[in-house]
């Protein structure tokens, strides 16, 4: 395997050919599987795709007769690249066929909740893409379309379509005691973790140390909630019975005739834009770029604007032209974007791109994204099945939590970081949020009140959810991304996790993460981005603000408060979005020489599948 990444595809197939002997002779069928279909993928490096195909269905066959599953449907893979190269579209797709097939079987024997789900599936995602690519051949774009859903957010489809498990009604009271002491432990482990962190001169052994034994205890935790799963058949969702959307369904998700969904869909060899109008129906448009190329423009362009540089415009015009410009006859005259983005283009703000005449996307449109159409037709259905109001406060709201030994001196700019400083202006953010919707409509904590266990008791009864305090991004495990809070309750340690996010019955109709890089995570093919946002739309919040970038608290207060009074002002008859609040209170910024900058407003984004 090390020579075939290396390209040396000889000393490889040397290599394989000596160990399919040995497997042969000891009549181990599971390795003679995997073995042969690592022959089938090294020809078709070779571009020898007769011997791919020889010995890719020759996997499938031993695999097929053992049901080895994973092998079999890696080797039909293969087998379809080998036909698909030989000309032979109609057994490519029969191959593409069956692999799907037995993907999907398997996602209802995933062991374990929504996360196992997601980490299963997005290794799953090239036989769909494949799919999508033989279709787009074919001039069949609808029914791509309609594969390039099969292939995004599926778990949280599940989630939505299902319901959430409640774990805890089939434990046994020897499985409770084991959670609560495995939590205890993972508490105890984050709350030492924070105070040695934030020391004036921290001990980076002890740290690292702590730190080791926080990632053991996570992996303890993970462990025993899969084998909940696996202990307690009946815990395990139906998976799979939500129909991805079709069609005839697509046109009804736009909301009128001046908007347009955007989805995207980044395959091994192009970038493909759907996009759909009332007016013009589905249209399908090739990007000639590669996955790796896309990244780099999409980082390169993001950093620019986290940095403030002055030089992005050529980036933002450049992506513009490359990812908006092929549909812009088509997109001429709509003021509202619904985009479904796809890998790193999750982290493209598509409102500060540029188009020909020098302005900026958000200066003629709104823009949302949603995870999926599905996700978006889900979602809808569910909000107008909920007919009763949250019974709480129309807001929640925390700022600038209190804490404690472990805060560090003010940074000298008051930037929403992971080094945890205090944040004055977050606290005058929801002071004076408060005074918008009225004390008599709103719950607002500061200091040592902003605590964790405060949003876990209140959270569920709040129509709007505003946390202006620190979010802290953990790419490598994004679900342990967080917010931070005043720890309160002893059993709390203060950070919010994004898998604790997910465990929360939520009812508000917008969460509003007024913090640094809340938007991000790590993306996981198929999904999206997998951090605080998917936990929020998880607990059952439809609509969420968040960023992409660390922010500067000044104009952020500045741009919250505006987009809080523009949904307060336009209430009743008339009533705007939350896409197009945002935007005004966008325009508001970008008016303002000093704060003209992308830079200050258009790194809070909506994630939004509810007006």
């Amino acid at each position: 395997m090390v020579h075939s990444q290396q390209c040396d595809y000889a000393q490889a197939l040397e290599r394989f050919l000596k160990s399919l002997a040995m497997y042969e002779a000891l009549g181990m069928k599971a390795l003679l599987a995997n073995t042969l279909k690592s022959i089938g993928k090294t020809y078709g490096l070779q571009e020898n795709y007769v011997k791919s195909l020889e010995y890719a269905q020759r996997a499938a066959t031993v695999a097929r007769s053992i049901g080895e599953s994973e092998t079999l449907w890696e080797s039909l893979t293969i087998v379809h690249r080998a036909y698909r190269q030989l000309n032979r579209p109609v057994e490519a797709r029969q191959a593409l066929e069956e692999a799907i097939t037995i993907i999907e079987t398997l996602r209802y024997q995933v062991a374990g909740g929504v996360e196992a789900q997601q980490r299963f599936f997005q290794s799953k995602v090239s036989p769909y893409r494949a799919m999508i690519e033989l279709l787009m051949r074919e001039g069949r774009p609808t029914e791509a379309l309609t594969f390039a859903e099969h292939a995004k957010a599926r778990a949280l489809l599940d989630v939505l379509k299902t319901g959430r498990v409640n774990s805890a009604k089939a434990m046994t009271g020897q499985e409770q005691e084991q959670e609560s002491k495995l939590r205890s432990e993972l508490v105890s482990l984050n709350t030492q973790v924070t105070r040695a962190s934030q020391q004036e001169s921290p001990d980076q052994a002890r740290l690292d140390e702590l730190k080791s034994l926080r990632e053991k205890a996570r992996l303890k935790y993970e462990t025993f909630q899969t084998s909940l799963y696996a202990a307690h058949p009946e815990l395990r969702v139906q998976r799979g019975d939500a129909p991805v959307v079709n069609g005839d369904e697509i046109a009804a998700l736009l909301p009128d005739a001046s908007s347009a969904l955007l989805e995207y869909l980044v395959t091994d060899e192009m970038t493909y834009l759907f996009a759909i109008t009332k007016s013009a129906g589905v249209q399908v448009y090739g990007i000639p770029i590669k996955p790796d190329e896309l990244s780099k423009q999409t980082e390169s362009f993001r950093r620019q604007l986290a940095d403030r540089d002055l030089g992005f415009r050529a980036s933002a015009r450049g992506l513009y032209q490359l990812l908006l410009k092929p549909a812009e006859a088509q997109l001429r005259g709509k003021t509202n974007f619904i985009i479904a983005p796809d890998d790193k283009l999750w982290d493209l703000p598509f409102q500060a791109l540029l188009d020909g005449d020098g302005r900026y996307v958000i200066e003629k449109s709104a823009v949302s994204y949603v995870p999926s159409l599905t996700i978006l037709r889900e979602m809808k259905a569910k909000r107008n099945r909920r007919r009763t109001e949250p019974a709480g406060p129309a807001l929640l709201a925390l700022g600038n939590p209190a804490l404690g030994k472990e805060t560090v001196e003010r940074a000298t700019l008051a930037m929403r970081d992971e080094k945890l400083s205090p944040l004055p202006e977050a606290e005058q953010e929801v002071k004076a949020l408060s005074r918008l919707y009225g004390r008599a409509r709103s719950k607002v904590y500061i200091g040592a009140e902003a605590s964790e266990d405060r949003v876990k008791s209140e959270a569920g009864q709040a129509g709007i959810l505003h946390f202006a305090t620190h979010g802290v991004l953990n790419n490598a495990s994004p679900m342990y991304s967080h917010l931070v809070l005043a720890q309160g309750d002893k059993n709390e340690d203060g950070l919010l996790e994004a898998w604790e996010l997910t465990q929360m019955d939520l009812h508000a109709d917008l969460a509003v993460l007024s913090a640094c890089e809340t938007a991000r995570g790590r993306f996981g093919a198929g999904e999206g981005i997998i951090g605080l946002t998917w936990a929020l739309f998880i607990a059952g919040v439809p609509s969420t603000v968040v960023s992409q970038w660390k922010v500067e608290s000044s104009s952020t207060r500045e741009l919250m408060l505006s987009f809080h009074g523009q949904l307060r002002a336009s209430r009743g008859a008339g009533k705007l979005t939350k896409a197009e609040a945002l935007r005004q209170a966008s325009l508001k910024l970008m008016k303002r020489p000093e704060t003209s900058h992308p830079f200050y407003w258009a790194g809070f984004v909506l994630g939004a599948v509810h007006k």
